[in-house]
């Protein structure tokens, strides 16, 4: 076997295994996973698991890290969209917690999977700073007063319409709506 199909059933491999811990830990949430269960879920041994992670902590945050990267390109392909500042901004917080909503949708571990308290907290919180500082450029860009302060106020008030609202449609169109109203007085375009 060549290097190439070597590394290529390697990371099939890796995503397998993520994809199971995710579907895991969904149903039984971070801290009721073990690398016993996520070997079962996967469908390998557990040895085969311990070859590639060396510990539950190691397989979780590899399937956060997943997460975020693809929560991140969803919060960026709606700041790429056309329009106002506030049109692009509610976008993408829109996508945002629509790709969160989907992503934990039914489990009834969501409220641990994503809460701040958690030991991949950090990685939230990284994430979360990331895109604080884009929504404040985009802000500053488009001639915010204070875009530090609109961007956190905005960030903030769309994380309450998504605990509040639990519909997708409705949690996307109260976002946007919501980024209008309160960015577009504040912004020259």
């Amino acid at each position: 076997m060549t290097e190439t199909a070597a590394d290529g059933r390697a990371a099939e491999k890796r995503r397998r295994i993520l994809q199971s811990a995710w579907r895991l830990a969904l149903r039984v949430g971070l801290r009721g996973a073990t690398m016993e269960g996520l070997a079962r879920e996967a469908g390998i041994a557990k040895g085969t698991l311990y070859a590639q992670f060396p510990d539950k902590e190691a397989v979780l945050g590899a399937v956060i890290d997943d997460r975020l990267v693809e929560l991140e390109a969803a919060f960026a392909g709606g700041m790429g969209d056309e329009g106002s500042a506030a049109e692009r901004i509610g976008a993408a917080l829109a996508a945002k917690y629509s790709f969160i909503m989907d992503a934990v949708e039914g489990s009834p571990h969501a409220n641990e999977i994503l809460n701040v308290h958690h030991e991949f907290a950090a990685r939230f919180a990284a994430l979360d700073r990331g895109i604080e500082a884009r929504v404040a450029a985009a802000l500053a860009d488009a001639g915010a007063a204070n875009p530090a302060s609109l961007a956190s106020l905005a960030i903030g008030a769309a994380d309450g319409v998504a605990r509040r609202l639990r519909e997708p449609a409705v949690v996307d169109a109260a976002i946007r709506l919501l980024c209008r109203r309160l960015i577009e007085p504040e912004t020259r375009r």
